[in-house]
């Protein structure tokens, strides 16, 4: 136990006085192969201490790395003379360059993640979120440390009022639930057991239960419209819809919104996101968001933008390959309320992906769906790539009738309730059940457009630019006959237009 804490202790000092990758490299391949050996030999706590080290020093090869400067290559080599020798032109070069990275023993994948663990966060943050990590999941693993961070650095945001929106969908979910439903089939299959009291209150109580659902479903019923069929996004259609509602404030908002320079973009908590999105976006849900950014006009929330983990388990690394997949992220949600400026989504897009950036993500994937009426308008706005079509997806039909994504079969792979372990399946013998279960699966037509953006320095954007895989193609149109251009909000009516740049003609973002 001594002699452990001496080492770890030691290893620290080392780290703190190491001023080279090189020897902060060493040092982490020691606390990895020691770590290795704890874990074979069963001790968990020099298994723990190791990974500590290890993890140290990752990220302070991550601080060299970024302070160090960058070998320049061929730059400002000429074109070699007939006799072979060559001639460089730059005046900024020196006699000994920095060295290469594969010089130095790390990878370029190793280079770009350990960066991006050095500028996330502080030393005080990530001392917390390592203790965090150890103390939650017992073992330390990188895994572990990167939720911890998420965690930590997750802002707080301010108690908000849960929208109409969000209880109604709240409320759903009650009334589907599969658990209350199993709860029932039991009680049901059991109930000559049941006492003649609790049964005949149970009785009363769901007929009450059936006759108040009749009539509030009358009531939801009566005055509903499905999205129209006349060429107009479904977000614009519920922007319009939301317009024609009571709206506190609204003359102060719209002043506030017609000029960009009383915006600010930051990152908020997943309530308040949730707020808008519930509210005033057609899917209504949330999707993968792990980071979400709003902008503010004075102290009005005009719109969410949310970024998430990626559709599929190879698509990050089938944009610019496998050794930048850690940099892609999805743009999942995203919408602006009525009274936001017209030119709000490009804006609060670029903004918040430009923020991204100091997370270490560095390209952005979103899809617009056709289905929807979506051709990626706000996409384009903001200079985004577009990469033609998504493939098929596989869904899945429940014997009610209900339709489901075929990745939601990973979800029931396993079975915590309870706090435990009850059961663990894989993918395959999970679909197998569900088929024996009577689900109908089958690959769905619809597909989706398919936009990318590369953000960071001049730098970065070129080598994933020259990286991405995906075919850039010229950009879809609408028809002219589907919206006119008297139904699209002109910049005119705003005291800021953005140069260049084309009216949006809905509030959504990635349509």
């Amino acid at each position: 136990m001594t002699v452990t804490l001496v080492r770890y202790d030691a290893a620290r000092k080392a780290l703190a006085a190491a001023h080279r990758v090189d020897e902060v490299k060493a040092i982490r391949d020691k606390a990895e192969a020691v770590r290795v050996y704890a874990k074979q030999a069963g001790d968990f706590e020099l298994q723990n201490r190791a990974a500590e080290i290890r993890l140290r020093a990752e990220r302070r090869a991550g601080e060299l790395l970024a302070d160090m400067a960058k070998n320049p290559g061929t730059r400002g080599a000429g074109r070699p003379r007939r006799d072979g020798t060559k001639i460089r032109r730059s005046s900024n070069t020196t006699a000994y360059p920095p060295p290469k990275l594969d010089e130095i023993g790390v990878t370029r994948d190793q280079s770009s993640k350990w960066q991006r663990l050095a500028r996330m966060i502080d030393d005080a943050t990530f001392d917390r979120a390592l203790t965090q990590a150890r103390d939650k999941n017992g073992e330390l693993t990188t895994a572990a440390l990167l939720r911890e961070i998420k965690e930590v650095v997750r802002p707080a945001g301010t108690l908000v009022e849960p929208d109409i929106n969000v209880v109604a969908a709240e409320l759903i979910r009650d009334i589907e639930s599969a658990g209350r439903r199993e709860k029932l089939k039991a009680v049901v299959q059991s109930r000559n057991r049941l006492n003649p009291t609790i049964r005949k209150t149970l009785v009363s109580a769901l007929k009450d239960a059936a006759r108040d659902v009749a009539a509030f479903a009358d009531q939801l019923s009566r005055d509903f419209q499905e999205f129209p069929a006349n060429g107009k996004c479904h977000q614009r259609v519920i922007r319009e819809h939301m317009a024609e509602q009571p709206e506190a404030e609204i003359a102060e908002k719209r002043k506030l919104a017609a000029d960009f320079k009383n915006a600010v973009v930051r990152e908020i908590s997943y309530e308040e996101a949730k707020n808008l999105i519930i509210a005033v976006e057609y899917l209504a849900s949330m999707g993968t968001t792990e980071f979400a950014y709003g902008l503010f006009v004075g102290d009005h929330l005009a719109g969410v933008v949310c970024f998430g983990r990626t559709a599929g388990t190879n698509v990050a690394a089938s944009i610019c390959g496998p050794e930048h997949k850690h940099k892609v992220v999805t743009l999942c949600r995203g919408a602006c309320v009525h009274w936001a400026h017209p030119h709000s989504a490009s804006f609060l897009i670029s903004e918040a992906c430009r923020q991204m950036t100091k997370k270490g993500y560095n390209i952005f994937v979103a899809y617009s769906d056709p289905a929807a009426n979506e051709i990626g308008t706000v996409y384009q706005a903001a200079n985004w790539l577009h990469c033609g079509m998504t493939n098929p997806t596989e869904r899945f039909r429940t014997p009610d009738g209900k339709l489901r994504d075929a990745r939601q079969i990973h979800c029931l792979t396993r079975d915590r309730r309870g706090g435990e372990l009850n059961y663990k399946r894989s993918r395959a013998s999970q679909k197998k059940l569900l088929i024996e279960q009577g689900c109908e699966f089958f690959k769905d037509s619809g597909r989706k457009l398919r936009y990318v953006a590369i953000y960071g320095d001049r730098r970065i954007k070129r080598i994933l630019r020259r990286a991405l895989r995906w075919e850039v193609l010229p950009y879809p149109k609408r028809q002219a006959s589907e919206v006119t251009a008297a139904e699209i909000p002109q910049p005119a009516d705003f005291d800021l237009p953005i140069p260049g740049s084309r009216p949006l003609e809905n509030a959504r973002l990635g349509t």
